[in-house]
């Protein structure tokens, strides 16, 4: 599974100085968990309409460039 980028972004604290930034994001991911985002919301910037899928993880074909 690629990474939760809603997740990520809901856990961005501008005054993180101590990097705990990672940290966040795991609990968060925890305690939705049961509740989990959608695909759409995971992938962010990622998403492809045209296949409505996270072009991270879409598999290429041989004739795609």
């Amino acid at each position: 599974m690629a990474s939760c980028e809603k997740c990520w972004l809901d856990t961005v604290d501008p005054y993180d100085v101590n990097e705990e930034h990672y940290e966040r994001y795991k609990s968060l991911l925890l305690a939705r968990k049961d509740n989990p985002c959608s695909p759409k919301e995971q992938a962010g910037g990622f998403w492809d309409d045209e296949n409505q899928c996270d072009s991270r993880t879409r598999k290429v074909s041989d004739g795609d460039s």
